[in-house]
Parts: C-alpha cells; structure tokens; sequence
C-alpha cells in the first residue's frame, strides 16, 4: 500500500506506483467523493480512455464477483478503524 501526506497547503502527491499503474498524467482532473472517513478520487476520462480501460479490463481475465470485492474492502475498512 502507498501513502501520502497532506502538505501545508493542503496538496497531496500521488507516489510514482500509483501514477504509472494507473496510467495517469500531469493536468488530469479527478472527481472526489468522501463516505465517512473514506475519500475516493476518481480519474475523469474521456469517453475515448474509458473505452480502452474497459477493453483492457475485459482483456485482463475473469473478474472477481462483487460481493467478494465488497467483503475484502469492509474487512480492511473495519481494520483500518480498529487500528
């Protein structure tokens, strides 16, 4: 897992991992959402870059089902807090 911190003037930098596995570019804009303690920061894609990411999604092999994503992230949320 990597990890950031909030600057002084409240600017995080996304570590080298994150920006090349998730393909990302200086200028790009996110949409964020926060639940709880839980802010998620969503990549805005044009209609073009959501097409590819689907495709590569569909080419990368058999997914996993919703609810056994959803269980894993609840498992590590409730820990996080238990932390």
């Amino acid at each position: 897992m990597s990890t950031a911190t909030l600057s002084s003037d409240y600017r995080i930098s996304l570590p080298e991992e994150v920006r090349a596995a998730m393909h990302l570019h200086p200028g790009q804009e996110f949409e964020l959402t926060s639940l709880g303690s839980v802010i998620q920061l969503i990549p805005k894609l044009t209609q073009d870059e959501l097409r590819a990411a689907v495709a590569e999604g569909i080419a990368s092999g058999q997914g996993l089902p919703s609810g056994e994503v959803f269980d894993r992230l609840e498992t590590k949320y409730r820990n996080q807090v238990k932390e």
